[in-house]
């Protein structure tokens, strides 16, 4: 939950019954009690007991055998509300301080304050709690537990700092948004941000041993694996190796085999050239050289967040391991990974990414068994905050990982 004053509960509770006594909501008395359900919920640090068999009973009377693959009201009745409360904020309560809103794919509320009442409100980022495990071979792992919810695991890709993208306009809204929805777990892989920097192996053998120790540290038995970028291809090997223990896979924006390890030449001139621009601008005090990477990741960005991403960069890891991370994601292959998933696997890409084009993701989408494919409407390999492609993207993953039809966690 937000760490909310006492002024701001107050706010929310009088909004709540303003909206519940409104002409919107006059003839749907059930629709205000499931509202003040969700959102006493979420006030009393009880959101992750937000389902759908929690909900049937305790709001809608349903007995201990309720089963949503039957009776549908729970599903139904979240859509009225949703509706409802549209209709409320688009005529009686167009200027109102407070929001709320029902995001699809999850049964938490949002709660918005308009600008005045914001300016005083602390930072909506979550807390994170930052733990340590050690790897086989001895290396020391970084990773970082956030949010509540059903267990979501990212594989790690390149340029992570757990501490410093928690709080980057890069980053920031990643980490809040699945905090939100779910009980994150990242870690920063072998070689970079908090983890050692100085691993003797940094190989795609290693990332994957990597997740395999955080999520036998971490993680519960059954987990939602989300990977993106160069880390689509380490959950891709992971789920292949481990289906007992990946109940959804989340891929976005990667790809199942790097530039050398196939015959192409265009992509495998392109990658030469990348990698001497980090061998020599990596550590420059001029960031001209970064800056190729930061237009590649987030072409539309502001000067702030290109500011943010150069320093990263830096922070994030040496120029040495940057080029020995390139060298191994441009031969990594995981093609014959691909065709043993057996778990359900949402693909997303954005359509213009500039640095890992929407072709790679319909070779990964027609690789897994059953895998579905949504396109994004971005230009930005980082989905950036304020891009529509982002809000569709955390409903397509909520909505995605809250099927009632899907696996559960034990």
């Amino acid at each position: 939950m937000t760490a909310w004053t006492s002024e701001h509960v107050a706010l929310i509770r009088s909004q709540l019954e303003r909206v519940a006594a409104s002409p919107a909501f006059a003839n749907a008395g059930r629709m205000a009690l499931l509202l003040r359900y969700l959102v006493d919920a979420d006030l009393n640090g009880a959101a992750r007991r937000l389902n759908q068999k929690n909900i049937a009973i305790d709001v809608f009377q349903r007995d201990e055998h309720f089963d949503p693959a039957v009776d549908s009201i729970v599903r139904v009745e979240m859509g009225r509300l949703r509706n409802k409360l549209r209709e409320f904020y688009s005529t009686t309560g167009v200027r109102d301080p407070v929001v709320f809103a029902l995001p699809k794919g999850t049964y938490r509320p949002t709660v918005e304050f308009g600008p005045e009442v914001r300016s005083s409100l602390p930072s909506a980022t979550p807390r994170q709690e930052l733990r340590f495990c050690a790897t086989r071979d001895g290396t020391t792992i970084a990773y970082a537990i956030s949010g509540s919810g059903y267990p979501l695991v990212k594989a790690a890709n390149w340029l992570s700092h757990l501490e410093y993208d928690f709080q980057s306009p890069v980053w920031r809204h990643w980490w809040r948004g699945f905090s939100e929805r779910f009980r994150l777990i990242r870690y920063d892989e072998r070689g970079c941000g908090l983890s050692d920097w100085d691993a003797a192996d940094i190989s795609f053998d290693a990332w994957v041993q990597d997740l395999e120790q955080v999520a036998d540290t971490a993680a519960p038995k059954r987990f939602a694996l989300f990977g993106m970028s160069q880390g689509v291809p380490v959950a891709v090997a992971y789920a292949a190796k481990h289906p007992e223990r990946v109940s959804h896979l989340i891929l976005y924006g990667g790809l199942l085999s790097g530039p050398m390890a196939n015959d192409d030449q265009e992509r495998i001139e392109r990658a030469n050239v990348l990698r001497q621009l980090l061998k020599i601008g990596w550590a420059d005090r001029n960031p001209v050289f970064r800056q190729v990477f930061a237009s590649l990741f987030v072409p539309e960005g502001t000067d702030e967040q290109f500011k943010w991403f150069d320093d990263l960069q830096r922070v994030s890891t040496s120029a040495a391991n940057a080029v020995r991370y390139f060298d191994v994601f441009t031969r990594m292959d995981v093609s014959r990974d691909a065709a043993r998933v057996r778990a359900p696997t949402l693909v997303l890409h954005a359509d213009s990414d500039a640095l890992i084009p929407f072709s790679e993701a319909r070779a990964i989408a027609a690789s897994i068994p059953g895998a579905r494919l949504v396109p994004l409407k971005s230009k930005n390999h980082v989905l950036l905050e304020h891009e529509p492609a982002w809000s569709q993207f955390l409903e397509e993953v909520s909505e995605f990982i809250n099927d009632p039809h899907a696996a559960r966690a034990d």
